[in-house]
């Protein structure tokens, strides 16, 4: 399994929910034995790191659609790890999208 996931934590001001999220996902990532580096930006950044950092996988706390051009990225709202409604699902789906770019 690959060991370097990327992953985007994008929110309005690139501050407070972006890095909590982003760190609520690592946690639950390494969990399920999933280790990835995570970045986060603002919304307002996020074309240009985007660009730059070319993620696999997009954690919004922003409307989804606000994000421009992903890329190759799969976009998901990163709200349930911000109200911990729907988080369990959140990770699931992140671990198998992840381990599916495997192959």
């Amino acid at each position: 399994m690959a060991e370097n996931y990327r992953i985007l934590a994008v929110c309005g001001a690139g501050l407070a929910t972006s890095t909590h999220v982003a760190k609520t996902l690592q946690t639950g990532l390494e969990k399920k034995g999933i280790t990835c580096q995570i970045r986060t930006c603002s919304v307002a950044e996020s074309s240009g790191v985007i660009f730059q950092y070319q993620p696999q996988v997009i954690l919004a706390t922003v409307a989804v659609n606000s994000i421009k051009d992903p890329g190759d990225a799969k976009v998901y709202s990163g709200v349930p790890l911000l109200t911990g409604i729907g988080s369990d699902k959140l990770f699931n789906d992140v671990v198998e999208y992840l381990k599916s770019q495997d192959s």
